[in-house]
């Protein structure tokens, strides 16, 4: 269990400091969030193989990329419906997702560069590795599968906790959207592994979910 409480410090401490304002569109925001994950993920590996469970959850399937395409499908749709909802255009509220946006850095960017977007892509699956590569694995053993999910969820989204207020707005206030969107999307990619226990349909779900919402859908005029 100390081992999942350290990925929880660690993702904790990289998201506290990576969405700090200075760090907004610029190359260190996205280095303070991958040199952290990158090790989470190269630890994860470790552990799967050396349990012995490496290739029978990274093993890919017939339809792999069809679950994951058809629930990133779903989470976009949501999470469209939970802006309209949270934070719709024309109120305060809706600096919250200025300043998501601002963090990130411009889409046209990201998409045009290569560099940018397999770093993008790089994060994402370097977050799967660890939380449903081996987090969620460990409270399943520790918790039993019914509950070890949940909790791998609920844990996702502690992680996120430091962005409310790293993302905070003078105006707007606490930001709450990154921590919803990690517990929403994390409780649909845990139990998504829960029912596969494999890694590819999560995988495909993580990716394409990060770059529609991150370059292609995102809120217009942003």
């Amino acid at each position: 269990m100390r081992p999942v409480l350290v990925v929880v410090l660690v993702v904790s401490l990289a998201n506290a400091f990576a969405f700090r304002l200075d760090l907004a569109g610029s190359w260190k925001f996205w280095a303070a969030l991958g040199v952290p994950y990158l090790a989470l993920a190269a630890y994860s590996l470790y552990r799967m193989w050396d349990d012995g469970t490496l290739l029978d959850r990274l093993r890919p399937k017939w339809g792999d990329f069809s679950v994951g395409f058809l629930s990133a499908a779903a989470l976009l749709a949501c999470s469209w419906v939970a802006r309209s909802t949270l934070a719709p255009s024309g109120t305060t509220r809706h600096l919250w997702f200025l300043r998501i946006y601002a963090q990130i850095g411009n889409a046209e960017a990201i998409q045009r560069s290569a560099l940018l977007t397999s770093v993008l892509l790089g994060i994402a699956l370097a977050e799967e590795l660890t939380w449903r590569g081996y987090v969620l694995p460990a409270l399943d053993e520790r918790f039993g599968a019914r509950r070890g999910w949940v909790f791998a969820a609920l844990l996702y989204g502690v992680a996120h906790v430091p962005t409310v207020f790293a993302l905070g707005d003078v105006v707007a206030g606490p930001n709450p959207l990154l921590v919803t969107a990690a517990l929403g999307a994390g409780l649909v990619w845990s139990f998504l592994m829960l029912l596969t226990r494999r890694l590819p349909p999560v995988v495909f779900s993580h990716l394409a979910f990060t770059y529609f919402s991150v370059v292609q859908f995102r809120w217009p005029g942003m």
